[in-house]
């Protein structure tokens, strides 16, 4: 169990950070190709360029899962509490409902890709299963969006803990964490 939740609290960070391995080591090995014997690789580009295309659709879900979403929050600090957290979940609604259009599109992408078996130049890959991870990097954005609005519905928000690690809203917390987190919260 505890396995599965670290999984789930990590996953997008291990797949974002795994395809940022194979870049730096992709570009690295083809420099040293390069120009130490004068042989490119051809195909390490066209694996770099596809990694940082994918790596788009791994941190939207990873950015919604960690709350760091840039926002312009200068009319919703004016409101009350109860208000911005109706107004954050319509947000968290209307985005969900924009994703499933992005995911229909992308899945119709992907079929229509392997309808005319398109494949990449290099290596051959076909186009479709790249779509596919696309289309699945944006279902995952769904599922970190549906977790978001179940959290703040059932007040399991996240909130900083004094050492400035996160720790939950429940119960879970030692009651000098709970003092130490009311206390920053009067100061401001």
């Amino acid at each position: 169990m505890k396995q599965i939740k670290w999984l789930e609290k990590n996953f997008e960070l291990m797949i974002l950070a795994g395809m940022l391995v194979v870049m730096s080591c992709l570009s690295f090995a083809n420099v040293i190709m390069r120009y130490c014997f004068h042989n490119a690789l051809s195909w390490s580009d066209e694996i770099c360029c596809y990694c940082l295309a994918l790596s788009a659709f791994f941190a939207l879900p990873c950015a919604v899962r960690l709350g760091v979403s840039i926002k312009v929050d200068t009319f919703t600090m004016m409101i009350p509490k109860s208000i911005q957290k109706v107004l954050g979940l319509i947000c968290d609604v209307i985005m969900i409902v924009f994703l499933c259009w992005l995911f229909k599109g992308s899945m119709e992408i992907a079929q229509n890709a392997a309808k005319v078996k398109q494949a990449s130049p290099a290596l051959g890959i076909p186009i479709a299963n790249l779509y596919g991870i696309m289309a699945f990097g944006i279902a995952l954005t769904i599922v970190r969006y549906v977790q978001l609005i179940y959290r703040v519905l059932t007040n399991r928000i996240e909130a900083e803990g004094a050492d400035g690690s996160t720790v939950s809203a429940e119960n879970e917390m030692l009651p000098e964490k709970q003092e130490t987190i009311r206390e920053k919260k009067e100061e401001k």
